[in-house]
C-alpha cells in the first residue's frame, strides 16, 4: 500500500491523535497494555509519524519518545488500521522511523511487547533484537 508518512513533534497536537486513541482503545480490550492499567502512553514528549493513504484517510500511526538515558527512541505504540494491515504500512512508518534516528544520531529503537503479542512477530520480522524478557508477579 502506498502511504505518505508525516511527522509531528507532538502527538496530542496531530490528526493522528484519533488513530492513537484508537490503537489504545484495541490494546486496553485485548489486555495488552503494557502496565496492565489502561494509562495511556502519550507524554508531552511523544513524537509521531504518521500514514497517510491515498484517499486521505490516516491508516498507521507509530509514536515515540527520545530516551537520552538509553540512546534510543523508545516506542510507546504502533498500529496499523485493521482494514490497512499486511500490506507494508507499519514497515513504511518503521522505516521511516530508523532514518530519523540515524540522521539524529539516536543508535538504537526500544520498543516493549509482550513475546507472544502481535507486536513480536512484527518486530522479529522487521529484523530487531530481543534483548530481554521480563516476568512479573502481582503479589495480592
Amino acid at each position: 500500500m502506498s502511504v505518505t508518512i508525516e511527522y509531528s513533534r507532538r502527538a496530542s497536537n496531530t490528526d493522528a491523535f484519533v488513530i492513537l486513541a484508537e490503537a489504545w482503545n484495541e490494546m486496553v480490550q485485548e489486555g495488552i497494555t503494557p502496565d496492565y492499567l489502561g494509562a495511556p502512553p502519550i507524554r508531552p514528549d511523544t513524537e509521531v509519524l504518521y500514514a497517510t493513504s491515498k484517499d486521505g484517510d490516516i491508516v498507521g500511526v507509530l509514536a515515540w519518545r527520545h530516551d537520552p538515558t538509553q540512546e534510543a527512541y523508545v516506542v510507546s505504540i504502533g498500529y496499523v488500521e485493521p482494514s490497512s494491515r499486511k500490506q507494508g504500512v507499519f514497515r513504511q512508518l518503521y522505516e521511516a522511523l530508523k532514518q530519523r534516528a540515524y540522521r539524529n544520531g539516536v543508535p538504537k529503537i526500544v520498543s516493549e511487547v509482550y513475546a507472544r503479542g502481535p507486536g513480536a512477530e512484527v518486530f522479529r520480522r522487521l529484523g530487531a533484537t530481543q534483548v530481554s524478557i521480563t516476568y512479573e508477579h502481582r503479589v495480592s
